[in-house]
């Protein structure tokens, strides 16, 4: 099992009985899993090792689980947290640090597909993202879109200049509500990002800026990273909310149990590769779906057979003794497709699932399926 892999395992497993949205603990647990990885190949590249912690730091995609208030908007932001002034500050990046770079690699449009700008009521489709970029605060190295019922983020990981060489982390947010929202931690005042009212919120001690404004037609938008001011609001206004791209899988599952509803959708760039991440909600059960490339091949730990396909099926207790289902199939190409049920799964259905799958692959995201579900 690879860290991408623990990582989702004990997320899911941590949340198997809790009534909170678990697409939103798959992401950060998605996002936990490119910091696991990205980290180890600079630790490996820079010759030392370190320990990464993958899921719950501060800068982490899911910050806070709080309760959703009525329209699923909190009455007013988060009180400004005090920092004392002999904290230690980090460097964060200036607006002259902004390099002159093309956006990061863009998803399969989505023809005909309306926009945030002009429907609102279309962020929160996990098979839509509504949220792009047209400037970078730094090179990206890794670049992760995730759209779920609770919203769309976009996050950019980079390398720094420098010896040994450093993270660092940008998250852009879009939804109709902002409780998973990072807090406005630190200083606070008042800005304008395209005509719109906004708070940016500094804090000395870690070095990171918190921008957030609401659009005229309701939805939030927050920037979220190491960056002063000037580097924040340059950002903010090259968010770009007129284009709609496809969040695609390669592959389809052509029987579902009844009810079963799509519950996130992510891809994820590192440089030439691309992972992607599918969940799904069957009841109070969670399923998700996750390719990457990998070294080495599913196959070769294979315990079973599912739909002709050779797969290593592992069930075990996770954090509290919850249970979970694991397979794992290579799907040739070096391809190796991971599924993690968590919840009150039921075991046949989910090697059903498994049996089922239509592996369609290729290089081409815009032939992949529209809805890999048989629902709409």
């Amino acid at each position: 099992m690879t860290g991408l892999d623990r990582v989702v395992t004990e997320t899911l497993a941590r949340v198997a009985d809790d009534d909170v949205h678990v697409e939103r603990l798959l992401a950060g647990a998605r996002a936990g899993g490119i910091r696991y990885r990205r980290r180890r190949r600079l630790a490996i590249a820079a010759g030392a090792a370190f320990s990464v912690a993958a899921v719950g730091t501060a800068v982490a995609l899911t910050t806070a689980l709080l309760p959703t208030t009525a329209g699923g908007m909190p009455a007013a932001p988060p009180a400004t947290t005090a920092v004392p002034s002999a904290a230690p500050s980090a460097t964060p990046t200036t607006a002259a640090a902004l390099p002159q770079t093309t956006a990061p690699p863009l998803l399969p449009p989505a023809d005909g597909a309306p926009s945030a700008l002009s429907d609102p009521a279309q962020v929160g489709r996990p098979w839509l993202v509504h949220l792009s970029m047209d400037v970078l605060p730094f090179p990206a190295t890794v670049v992760h879109y995730q759209t779920s019922t609770d919203g769309e983020w976009v996050q950019l990981q980079g390398e720094l200049s420098g010896t040994p060489k450093t993270l660092s982390m940008l998250y852009v947010r879009l939804s109709r509500g902002t409780t998973d929202f990072e807090p406005l931690t630190g200083e606070q005042k008042s800005v304008v990002v395209d005509g719109r009212p906004g708070t940016f919120a500094y804090d000395s001690r870690s070095g990171t800026g918190t921008l957030r404004w609401r659009l005229a037609n309701g939805l939030w938008l927050q920037v979220y990273g190491q960056l002063d001011e000037a580097a924040t609001l340059a950002v903010a206004n090259g968010v770009r909310l007129d284009r709609t791209y496809r969040c695609a899988v390669p592959f389809r599952l052509p029987s579902v149990p009844a009810g079963t509803r799509a519950a996130a959708c992510g891809t994820t760039f590192f440089g030439s590769e691309r992972s992607t991440v599918m969940a799904i909600a069957i009841g109070d059960s969670y399923v998700s779906f996750t390719t990457e490339l990998r070294n080495g091949s599913a196959a070769g730990a294979a315990n079973e057979t599912l739909g002709g396909r050779r797969a290593q099926v592992l069930e075990h207790p996770g954090d509290g003794g919850h249970p979970i289902l694991e397979i794992h199939m290579g799907m040739g190409g070096g391809v190796t497709l991971s599924m993690v049920a968590a919840g009150s799964y039921n075991r046949s259905v989910v090697r059903e699932l498994a049996a089922t799958l239509q592996w369609l692959g290729g290089d081409d995201p815009a032939a992949w399926p529209e809805n890999p579900l048989p629902n709409p």
